[in-house]
């Protein structure tokens, strides 16, 4: 029997043979607006609930933002979650270099940029005791390698010691106005265990949400393309009858 976590979304569970593989390290992708930080708020809370400890940890806002504009779109009440210990929000954001770099140096920042990345996380997730994990984004990250190599194999360790950590993680990223990929690097969609695709689709005049489980290994999972709704008490997949 492989072990499953709940995704925290309303009708999903079912169209993965009951959540993510535990342990695994799971990615959501899509453009700007389409729900990634409400499908990964999702994950945690459903987690907080069964006494589950989780981690948001942001690359690019503050903790508070994020709080912030979570508490906007639900009606759940995170401040007892974090007081409970159950919830906890860390903003690990990059320094700007204070000059310009180039050659062998870029490659020296990029290390000790990962280097604490993968510390920070590590040292928060053992001291808290968290068994879920959310990395909101990637997008600065492979936007901040730009050599190929040196971003392939920076996603690869990271991802790795994720695993080795034994959390379920959620990390996220942005697909590009007007290409096809599925990631800004078009490579970390590869390197982990799901893809999970969300998409603003045109439906008669207006705009509705989707979602595609694009990839996930060792799961009989659903290839279709599904509906959602964020709602005041969490996201919602609409069956079509």
């Amino acid at each position: 029997m492989v072990e499953r976590v709940d995704t925290g979304v309303i009708g999903l569970n079912s169209k993965m043979e009951g959540g993510f593989v535990r342990g695994s390290v799971n990615f959501v992708t899509g453009k700007t607006g389409t729900g990634k930080t409400a499908f990964c708020a999702s994950f945690l809370y459903a987690g907080a609930l069964r006494g589950e400890k989780g981690i948001y940890v942001t690359t690019e806002e503050r903790e508070e933002d994020i709080k912030n504009d979570i508490k906007a779109m639900f009606y759940w009440d995170l401040e007892e979650m974090e007081k409970k210990g159950l919830l906890k929000f860390l903003s690990i954001r990059p320094e700007i270099p204070l000059k310009v770099i180039s050659g062998e140096d870029i490659a020296k920042v990029v290390k000790l940029y990962m280097y604490e990345l993968i510390s920070k996380i590590e040292e928060a997730v053992k001291d808290f005791g968290a068994t879920l994990l959310v990395v909101d984004s990637l997008s600065l990250v492979e936007s901040f390698i730009r050599d190929e190599y040196l971003k392939k194999v920076a996603l690869m360790q990271f991802i790795d010691r994720l695993k080795e950590l034994g959390v379920t993680s959620l990390l996220t990223g942005t697909i590009p106005e007007g290409q096809e990929v599925l990631s800004t690097s078009g490579i970390i969609e590869f390197l982990v265990d799901s893809v999970i695709k969300l998409d603003f689709v045109p439906v008669a005049e207006e705009f509705k949400r989707t979602l595609t489980i694009r990839k996930m290994r060792r799961t009989d999972h659903s290839i279709y393309i599904h509906p959602f709704e964020i709602t005041k008490t969490g996201i919602r997949i609409i069956e079509l009858e």
